[in-house]
């Protein structure tokens, strides 16, 4: 009987640290709102950053430098052609579905302000640790090496 209850115990020993392991990796278990902790240098210094999943499978994206210009006409729809070059050049959204498999996060982007990823898939490995998430793009929308991203989640 010893080895039986022996056997089971390690049995229910592996089967925890493989089910925790996993939950670490799945839609569900992501489900928060995060804050940018860092991206590399295309947002220049400080950049503001949130990440939101929900338990559904939805996500929203976005990243801005902290040095974004003001509009000088106070319209979005009025700016020049320097201000509307700074805010492209210095901010990323996307939203739309996402899911884990293998300890890959695919963002199925439905929409955001960088047209061509709209309806794609950008599949990103994914290191959950703690309450900290990072992932790299291999393909930054601005162009040029990938780069690590890492968001931490907010309480």
């Amino acid at each position: 009987m010893k080895g039986v209850t022996a056997l089971a115990f390690a049995s229910f020993v592996l089967l925890t640290a493989a089910t925790g392991e996993a939950v670490a990796q799945t839609a569900k278990s992501l489900a928060g709102a995060y804050s940018l902790v860092s991206v590399g240098d295309l947002y220049g210094k400080n950049p503001a950053g949130i990440l939101m999943f929900d338990g559904n499978g939805n996500y929203s994206l976005t990243i801005t430098r902290s040095d974004l210009p003001k509009f000088a006409s106070n319209s979005r729809l009025k700016g020049t052609g320097d201000e509307n070059k700074a805010v492209v050049t210095g901010s990323i959204t996307h939203f739309g579905r996402y899911s884990v498999k293998d300890k890959t996060l695919t963002f199925d982007v439905k929409g955001g302000s960088y047209p061509n990823w709209t309806g794609t898939s950008q599949a990103r490995p994914l290191t959950v640790k703690g309450d900290q998430l990072s992932y790299k793009v291999a393909a930054p929308s601005g162009g040029g090496p990938g780069n690590e991203v890492v968001w931490k989640r907010m309480k």
